[in-house]
């Protein structure tokens, strides 16, 4: 310490106190450590993103998870300025690509876009080889699109509307494609036997572009899905789609009727978003969030978005979708509890 010293004129001690110099002194040294406490959050927050990111899409080519991680993955580089990198790790409804996201280091380097079936219905139905707990390990930055779900036919079956087909399903056996066994597709047919009566039986296949596939050549009689994937094959008239799932007929695709028109109240959308490891630092989520919303109000994009069935549609802040998703994942769990499709 820097000491001045002062001398007591009545007595012959020496005392020896701070000077104002050291104080000073003492102060900034203080506040030098507490900046320097604060930096590196703020220094990394200013950084990122200094290089590629890996936005990870929990299914297969063909799927409308796939589609939209690439029309956002264009985009989102140019507004980060940086690769956005799309890489597919499908199986087990998506809950292989969740878990790779859920494990990978929280830097904001490896990020996840999907839907219920990778971040609430799969994590609650697909057992994994090691603990995993998609509530706990990863966490919501904003939902990017809305739409609604929809069945699919091979037109060979000569099913007029959806009411003729659920007829059907009580006299013979009548089975639908989904991407994966416990997904949302599998769960809405489900609801779809529960509301209407009907008998469909669920086939489930690796990928939505083989299920579609196999309903095109026949071996099974339809599929269900989110509606944008069937888009490229209606106009060819290789499938036919029968309802949406939406409470109301979507707006770019009017002439399909909504499954509510015949069986009133039943309302089932899909939607897709991005997710980070839990721990990724708040600063970051934010910078990839405002990213984000930009991406969706870009018309381009929306137009882009609109011609695959779907809207975008990003809540107010992280915080928001965060919430929704956690009532969603409550939502879905009591689904899955009484078709008893819960993990033990």
């Amino acid at each position: 310490m820097f000491y001045k010293k002062k001398t007591d004129p009545n007595k012959t001690a020496v005392k020896y106190i701070p000077c104002a110099t050291e104080r000073t002194r003492r102060h900034l040294l203080i506040g030098g450590i507490t900046l320097l406490g604060l930096a590196p959050l703020s220094v990394f927050a200013e950084a990122y993103p200094n290089r590629p990111i890996s936005l990870i899409a929990g299914a297969s080519s063909g799927g409308s998870v796939d589609i939209g991680a690439r029309i956002v993955a264009k985009s989102l580089s140019d507004e980060l300025g940086v690769p956005v990198i799309v890489e597919n790790k499908p199986g087990a409804t998506g809950v292989i690509g969740t878990r790779y996201v859920a494990k990978a280091p929280p830097d904001g380097y490896t990020l996840m876009f999907g839907g219920p079936s990778a971040s609430i219905v799969g994590p609650q139905t697909q057992k994994t080889a090691d603990s995993f707990d998609a509530v706990k390990e990863i966490v919501g930055i904003n939902m990017v699109t809305k739409g609604p779900m929809a069945v699919a036919i091979n037109p060979s079956l000569k099913v007029e509307n959806f009411k003729a087909l659920v007829e059907l399903s009580k006299t013979r056996q009548v089975m639908l494609g989904v991407p994966g066994i416990g997904g949302a597709p599998d769960l809405m047919v489900k609801e779809l036997n529960k509301f209407t009566g009907a008998k469909f039986e669920t086939v489930p296949y690796k990928g939505l572009g083989a299920a579609i596939n196999d309903a095109i050549g026949g071996q099974i009689d339809g599929v269900a899905s989110d509606l944008g994937p069937f888009v490229p094959f209606l106009k060819g008239g290789r499938l036919n789609v029968l309802a949406v799932t939406s409470k109301e007929r979507f707006a770019e695709f009017p002439d399909i009727p909504a499954v509510a028109e015949s069986y009133s109240g039943f309302a089932v959308d899909s939607w897709l978003g991005i997710f980070a490891p839990a721990k990724t630092p708040p600063a970051v989520i934010d910078k990839v969030n405002a990213a984000l919303v930009n991406v969706s109000n870009n018309s381009e994009v929306k137009a882009i978005f609109l011609q695959s069935a779907s809207l975008t549609a990003p809540m107010k802040t992280p915080a928001d979708f965060q919430k929704f998703v956690a009532n969603e994942y409550n939502r879905w769990g009591d689904v899955l509890k009484e078709f008893n499709l819960l993990k033990n």
